[in-house]
Parts: structure tokens; sequence; C-alpha cells
């Protein structure tokens, strides 16, 4: 439990409602008595049927079920929650494999699964990850609305300026911010520093701007010299977003996201923790998207080899939480994170 403990914000955790449900008895309370040391808000149900009872007369922030039991099974129970309160997450403990049986899962809204022989740490996890993104969402919603109103115009026309202009990666900055959220999510990131993370990868390479629309629409591989060309919009970037006052350190995550951990990268050779988490984030998840996008000289990398060679670069050129947090993100999805298969 210890490992996990420092993992997790235990305050945090000790505010969650949490509804259990296992028709077994003794499963369900020896787990009980595990959950309530983090999770003193902790309830129990002995079926889907009790447990949806229960969840109607009173909404939890979190629901943990089985899936094979009497009366009403965990998935149909489920169903029936998320049709009342749709945000709710929801994670199933099962030892089913069938393919059948993730796609029913998927269909319900089923935000995690944990696999039986049953770990109670990856359960505690689980039930943190699941609800930590949630948990500050009207504050964030206040914050968002405020900041918006004045960048995210802004923000709209810059990308589709640089979509514009280049149409080989029209859609590339979308995918680069869907992987860049998904892994900073995974590490447990606050979500004011996920929605920074979001807003810099879906502009990242808005620097693009000032590269001359021939090299980015060159049909060939490029050039050494159009490469040293497209190798300055990170630092382009920086300079068209310096002055603008973000609640986020988005020109810095911009300038920094091709700097890699040996020290490699550009524009200014930073390595390790010199460079910025957001950024490391966004540079993993913009290599990978590259690697899996066509490009005029080469065809796209399926998504299986293209995490094979980020894999391969972990620890010189990406960070390992990073690339690890990756791999799990794109295996949870089956390596089809954007409808790509392997």
């Amino acid at each position: 439990m210890n490992d996990t403990a420092t993992e997790l914000d235990l305050g945090f955790l000790a505010t969650l409602s949490v509804l259990y449900v296992e028709d077994e008895d003794e499963v369900r309370e020896a787990l009980a008595r595990y959950l309530r040391r983090r999770c003193p808000k902790l309830e129990l149900a002995r079926n889907g049927k009790e447990g949806l009872e229960m969840f109607r007369a009173k909404h939890y922030d979190v629901v943990v079920t089985d899936v094979k039991m009497p009366i009403m099974d965990g998935l149909e129970m489920a169903r029936n929650i998320k049709s009342i309160k749709e945000e709710v997450p929801v994670i199933i403990v099962t030892a089913y494999n069938e393919v059948d049986y993730f796609l029913r899962a998927i269909e319900v809204g089923v935000n995690r699964y944990v696999k039986k022989p049953l770990d109670p740490d990856e359960l505690l996890l689980a039930i943190y990850k699941s609800t930590i993104i949630h948990f500050h969402q009207r504050e964030l919603e206040h914050k968002r609305q405020s900041s918006y109103d004045s960048v995210n115009d802004a923000l709209i026309a810059l990308g589709h300026a640089i979509m514009k202009r280049n149409p080989y990666t029209e859609t590339h900055e979308a995918r680069v911010a869907k992987l860049a959220v998904a892994i900073a999510e995974d590490l447990c990131l606050p979500l004011d520093q996920i929605e920074g993370i979001r807003l810099a990868a879906e502009i990242h390479d808005i620097g693009n701007l000032d590269v001359l629309e021939d090299v980015l629409r060159s049909p060939h591989k490029l050039t050494a010299q159009e490469f040293e060309e497209v190798s300055r919009h990170p630092q382009s970037g920086f300079e068209i977003l310096g002055d603008i006052a973000f609640p986020w350190p988005i020109a810095q995550i911009i300038v920094q996201h091709h700097e890699r951990m040996d020290g490699s990268g550009y524009p200014k050779g930073l390595k390790g923790d010199e460079i910025l988490l957001e950024a490391r984030i966004v540079g993993v998840a913009d290599a990978l998207e590259a690697m899996t996008s066509a490009r005029p000289h080469r065809p796209a990398y399926g998504v299986e080899t293209a995490l094979a060679e980020i894999k391969a670069k972990r620890g010189t050129l990406f960070d390992p939480a990073v690339v690890d947090s990756c791999v799990r993100v794109l295996e949870q999805a089956n390596l089809d994170f954007w409808g790509v298969k392997p």
C-alpha cells in the first residue's frame, strides 16, 4: 500500500463517496476493509439491483462493480447508472477477456476495468484516476470561461491558419492534443495543468507560420537546408505567443516540444528536467503521431511500429515516465487510439 499511497492524494480519496457492488460476501467484505482505510465513505451493495437503488437514492462519486451477479449484472447496472448521471465514473472488476464482452462494456460507457485476480492497490489507483479529472470540474469551468473569452477565438484562428498552410498535417495538432491529454490524465496531473497541455498541443506547430509554404508543402524528403528552416518553428512559435498572458506556460511548452532528454533536441539543447514536463508530454505525443501519419515521401507507420520506436528511445530522447504512460494509454485502447489499426 505504501508505494501506491505515495502516488495519490489521500485527502482527495477520503472525500469520495464510493459504491462497491459485489455478490460474493467474503470478497466484498475483505476488499471493503482494505478500501475503507483510504475511502471511509465507501458503501456496499450485494447485486446490481441493490446497487442501482442505492445510486438512485444517493449519487456516488464513483461506482466499482463486479460483472457476473444475480438479479442484475454489473454492466446492466452500469447502463442504468449512466442514464441517470452520465459523467459518474464506473469501474468494472472482471476476469473476462472476450472481445464481445469488452465491446459491450465500451457501449455501456464503462470508464475503466480492473482484471481479476484483483490487486487492491490497482483498484485504488483506478478509483483515483477515474475521479481526479472530474473533481474540480466546476472550478475549472469558471476559470476556462474567463480565459477562453479572450483566448479561444485566437487559438482557433491560429490553428486554422496552420492547417491551411500544410495539408499533409491537417489533423496533426488535434491528434497530438488528444494523446497528450490522455498521457497527462494517466500521470494523474492536476486538471488545470492538463488543460494547459491541451491548449499548447493544439497549437504546438504555430511557428510553422514563419516557415516558407513551399517547404511545408514539399512532396520530397526535406534537404538539410529545408530541415534547418523547419527546425526554427519552435522558436518562432515562442516569439509569436510570448507576449500573450496565458494562464499556463504555453509559449514555453511550444518552444521546448522538440527538446530531448539527452540534449540532442532543439532549439536550445535542453536536457532532462530542464525541459518542462508539459513539453516532454507534448514531445512524445507529437513524435508518435507524426510517425503514424503519412507524408509525401513515406507511408504511415503502424501504431505498433511507431510505439516500438518511442520505447527504443525511452530515457535517451524521451522521458521514461511519459513513455510508460503513453504505452499504457495505447494498450488500453488496443493500439487503436485514433481509430488507426496497428
